[in-house]
């Protein structure tokens, strides 16, 4: 436990959380207010988040190095906040305590049950089923996502604070911070290779994360992934297998994927269960289905409490989310920014007939740096590929990476229809060039989700008159 939070984590306490905007430090602030400490914050520029926030009475300022209106008695930070961040620096000058939020988090948790879900790909919409799942089976879990959970409109849900369901981050190794009952873990693969050296390092770092899962719990896996497997093959904890193979604990057959959703028969332990409809696309999303139906009969529900519930799962925030849906024009916002996750949704929205636009927003420097080469296979099945700018999420570009590292290796994969197109240009670009019935999905982990909606809104005001 992080020495000194003990005391600071107590009704009355002043709090500042930097980057207080974002949608693990938002969640967190809104867990600390509802505990009765006082919260404030401050983040780079107004958002959705920031006005929710400020609706519930959190003090937000925008921009950072202002001094403190009151000196607060701790200060949280991410680690999507620069260590040269002057709101940080001037903490340090003053000498007030300050904590990463994986440690608060993980402070919170530990001490009582917990359902901690985490991976490479899928944690979010896996937290939010789990989250959505638990919640209408009747245990009032304090719940926080790394996303919006669309049913309940919140990246968190506030309730019983001695049972937590929790997105875990894996970027930043922060998972070693949590010790808990059960642990969900959807799969692993060479991501943030910024953090990590390579997937080995990535798979020692998980191997010390399941010995860390309690005695009394459970680690719930997906068979399907050889890393995974391989993980858990060297660990003598107890866990529980998930995926398509028939030797898992849990698996899925007879699959069929149908208009936006999928159906499947489910079978534990080779018996057959009963047949699951999903209202979210895709095989992955089966996947995610599994190891959180896996979970939850580990943590000891019946299917009577929870199953029914899962065809009312609408799934999370730029998960997939249907932002228009006419005959002649779908649109998509998806947070997927790694290769394997473009992958996953363009085999989950692709439809014969229909033609396929992405809009890909690039995440980061060191991830382009590092898989340019991997993105340069994944856009085949669009017809047609707009790249923007590369979002940077302040990372400074030590190797002058550039959008067109991306686009000169998609072309020389063959691929006829791409393009550079500025941030600002997408839309007016979109508009000038229909392309008939289509389907366009805004893709990437940064701001591309505020022209996805600002698209969908301009084409039905022209459209629909």
């Amino acid at each position: 436990m992080p020495a000194g939070l003990e005391s600071l984590v107590d009704r009355g306490k002043k709090v500042f959380l930097v980057g207080i905007g974002g949608v693990g430090m938002s969640a967190l602030a809104r867990l600390l207010a509802s505990r009765g400490l006082l919260v404030s914050g401050s983040d780079a520029k107004k958002n959705r988040m920031l006005s929710k926030l400020e609706e519930e009475g959190i003090s937000v300022r925008i921009g950072h190095g202002h001094s403190f209106q009151e000196r607060p008695d701790w200060v949280i930070f991410s680690s999507a906040i620069s260590k040269k961040n002057p709101d940080l620096e001037q903490t340090k000058a003053l000498g007030i305590p300050i904590f990463h939020r994986a440690e608060v988090l993980s402070f919170l948790m530990n001490r009582v049950i917990s359902l901690a879900i985490t991976g490479a790909h899928g944690k979010t919409t896996s937290a939010a089923c789990a989250s959505f799942l638990a919640t209408e089976a009747g245990l009032r879990p304090t719940c926080l996502v790394g996303g919006e959970i669309l049913n309940y409109g919140s990246n968190i849900l506030i309730a019983d604070p001695h049972l937590f369901v929790a997105e875990v981050d894996e970027s930043d190794r922060s998972q070693l911070c949590f010790t808990p009952d059960f642990a969900l873990i959807t799969n692993l693969d060479a991501e943030h290779l910024d953090v990590y050296r390579d997937i080995t390092d990535i798979k020692s770092t998980f191997r010390q994360f399941v010995d860390q899962v309690k005695t009394t719990g459970r680690t719930i896996y997906c068979l399907d992934d050889p890393h995974l497997k391989n993980v858990l093959s060297e660990s003598g904890s107890s866990s529980t297998s998930y995926g398509f193979r028939e030797d898992a604990d849990f698996s899925a057959k007879t699959m069929v994927c149908e208009g936006f959703g999928s159906r499947y028969d489910l079978f534990e332990k080779g018996k057959r269960i009963e047949e699951v409809r999903l209202r979210i696309p895709g095989p992955h999303n089966v996947l995610n289905s599994l190891g959180v139906i896996a979970l939850l009969r580990s943590f000891g529900l019946r299917y009577d409490q929870f199953l029914r519930f899962l065809a009312e799962f609408r799934g999370a925030g730029r998960r997939l989310e249907v932002k228009l849906n006419r005959q002649d024009l779908l649109v998509i916002d998806d947070y997927a920014h790694h290769p394997t996750e473009i992958g996953a949704s363009l085999q989950a929205i692709r439809k014969p007939g229909r033609r396929t636009t992405v809009v890909f927003q690039p995440h980061r420097f060191s991830r382009t740096f590092h898989l340019v080469d991997e993105f340069s296979q994944v856009f085949h099945s669009a017809d047609r590929v707009l790249l923007t700018e590369i979002y940077s999420a302040g990372e400074e570009n030590v190797n002058h990476v550039d959008v067109h590292w991306i686009y000169e290796a998609v072309k020389r994969s063959g691929h006829r229809d791409v393009h550079v197109i500025r941030r600002s240009e997408v839309i007016d670009f979109l508009m000038a060039h229909r392309q008939g019935d289509e389907t366009i999905a805004f893709l990437g982990a940064g701001d591309i989700g505020e022209i996805a909606d600002e698209f969908a809104n301009r084409f039905e005001n022209v459209y629909s008159h």
